[in-house]
C-alpha cells in the first residue's frame, strides 16, 4: 500500500514538473515575443521620430557637413555608450526593420533590438560594424538570417543618413570565434581598408552550440537630405514613409 501511495505521489510529481516545463517552454517561446516585440516597435516609432527631427547640429558639425554635403558624418564608435539607440538596421529581404542599440548584453538584446558590439566600428565607417541579435526567443529579429543571399541589401539608417550594405557570404562559427569582429573580419592582424558589417546570432535555431554569421560590405552611403535609397523607400510599417 505504501509502495503504491509512493508510486502515485512520484507520478503525480512528474506530471506537475512536466506542465511546468511546457508552461515554461510557452513562456518563452512564445510570450517572450509577444512582449520583445510590441516593446521593440514603440522604440523603432521612437527612434524614427528622433532621426527624423535630430537635435540642433552644433557649429563644427555643421562646418564638417558643409564641407563635404555627399558624405554622411557619424560619430566615433567609441563616443556610444551602453544602452544608447545607434539607429535602425533595415533587412528588406527578410521583412525586418529593427533598432540598433550600443551592447550585447541580455538587457539590450532581450527588448527585441539589434545590439552593436562595443569596440566594433561605426555605420558607414571603415572597419567592421557588428550587430548581435536574438535568433529565437525576445522577438527573434534575427529568426530568419539564413534566408539572406549575396547581393541582398542591409540599409542602417542613423540621423546622418543611411549606408547601404551588400551581403557576401554566411559561415557558420564556434561561439568562441570572435575574430569575426575583428576590423577585417577573421583576420584580426589585419589594417581595415573598407567597410563591412556583420550580423552574428545563434545557430542552429533553438540551440547556442554555433554562431550564423552574415558578411557584408558598404556599398554607398546617402546623406539624410537626399531621402530614403531605394532599398527601403517602399516600407511604411511606421506610418513615416
Amino acid at each position: 500500500m505504501m509502495l503504491r501511495t509512493t508510486l502515485r505521489a512520484v507520478g503525480d510529481l512528474a506530471v506537475t514538473l512536466g506542465a511546468l516545463t511546457l508552461l515554461f517552454v510557452v513562456w518563452q517561446g512564445w510570450w517572450t515575443d509577444v512582449q520583445a516585440n510590441a516593446q521593440a516597435e514603440d522604440l523603432l516609432v521612437q527612434v524614427r521620430g528622433e532621426l527624423d527631427d535630430p537635435p540642433q547640429a552644433l557649429p563644427d558639425q555643421r562646418a564638417a557637413r558643409d564641407r563635404a554635403p555627399e558624405r554622411v558624418v557619424e560619430p566615433p564608435a567609441s563616443s556610444i555608450v551602453h544602452d544608447q539607440a545607434i539607429g535602425v538596421v533595415h533587412l528588406p529581404t527578410i521583412g525586418e526593420v529593427r533598432v540598433v542599440k550600443e551592447g550585447t548584453s541580455p538587457d539590450v538584446l532581450n527588448e527585441g533590438v539589434l545590439g552593436h558590439y562595443p569596440g566594433t566600428g561605426a555605420p558607414g565607417a571603415v572597419g567592421n560594424f557588428a550587430v548581435a541579435g536574438h535568433r529565437t526567443t525576445y522577438g527573434r529579429p534575427l529568426w530568419h538570417l539564413e534566408e539572406l543571399k549575396d547581393g541582398d541589401p542591409i540599409v542602417v539608417e542613423t540621423e546622418g543618413g543611411y549606408h547601404v550594405y551588400r551581403i557576401e557570404g554566411l559561415e557558420v562559427v564556434e561561439p568562441t570565434r570572435w575574430q569575426v569582429l575583428a576590423p577585417v573580419p577573421g583576420d584580426p592582424e589585419a589594417s581595415a581598408s573598407v567597410a563591412s558589417m556583420v550580423l552574428t546570432a545563434c545557430h542552429p535555431k533553438f540551440s547556442a552550440e554555433e554562431r550564423l554569421v552574415a558578411h557584408a560590405v558598404l556599398e554607398r552611403s546617402v546623406p539624410r537630405d537626399q531621402g530614403p535609397p531605394p532599398e527601403i523607400r517602399a516600407d511604411n510599417r511606421t506610418g513615416r514613409r
